[in-house]
């Protein structure tokens, strides 16, 4: 019996966390979230001294489940390096799962990557490992995060597409609530991450209204 009872409803997500990305990180929370699951991140907690590669490791560890995306790996310019944090991490969590630690084997993966077999050409050693493309579009990440919940987990899920209205319901019920809390329309769209995961809490619970009502 594995000792954290919250190992089977956390969910780690490694990918990267700048502006360009941060459409595609919150459509995969909000999905995550709405599926009654635990998104757990690097980016959860903001003490700067914690060791990083620890807290990592930590996650992986209370996690059942991993979204992984390697879409930014590459290079975007002459000059610029390539990011490795991501398949580090992926590497990690693979390392994990074969430990034969408690729990380790029953980890189930979502690897994504931007374009089509991008990971076949850069990464050949996923071989055998099912991985999904995206292509920087947040729809397709809904849809391919519902069908690995729906399999893998053996959620009852909707279907994408009205995972994908639920989303722009709660976003503008987010902003409309940040405004009348005494945000800027601006403010209300760049909330730390974790701020936002509760705002989605509170949309659940508050029965997935259509419009903010204020109390």
């Amino acid at each position: 019996m594995r000792l954290d009872a919250a190992f089977d409803r956390n969910v780690f997500i490694n990918c990267p966390f700048d502006d360009a990305y941060a459409n595609l990180l919150q459509a995969a929370v909000f999905c995550v979230v709405s599926f009654g699951y635990t998104p757990r991140l690097a980016s959860e907690r903001l003490e700067a001294g914690e060791n990083r590669l620890d807290k990592i490791v930590g996650l992986i560890k209370a996690s059942r489940y991993s979204i992984h995306d390697l879409s930014r790996t590459r290079a975007a310019e002459a000059g610029e390096m390539a990011r490795m944090n991501m398949p580090f991490e992926l590497g990690l969590d693979l390392g994990y799962r074969r430990s034969g630690m408690q729990g380790a084997d029953l980890k189930k993966f979502l690897i994504f990557e931007r374009d089509p077999y991008d990971l076949k050409r850069s990464l050949s050693d996923l071989a055998g490992q099912d991985v999904e493309f995206h292509r920087d579009d947040y729809e397709l990440v809904i849809k391919k995060i519902r069908d690995f919940f729906r399999v893998e987990a053996q959620c009852v899920v909707p279907g994408p597409s009205r995972l994908v209205s639920d989303y722009a319901t709660f976003q503008g019920w987010m902003v409309e609530r940040k405004i009348f809390e005494g945000h800027s329309p601006r403010e209300a769209l760049v909330l730390p991450l974790q701020e936002r995961i509760d705002e989605m809490q509170a949309w659940i619970a508050a029965g997935r209204p259509d419009f903010f009502r204020p109390q």
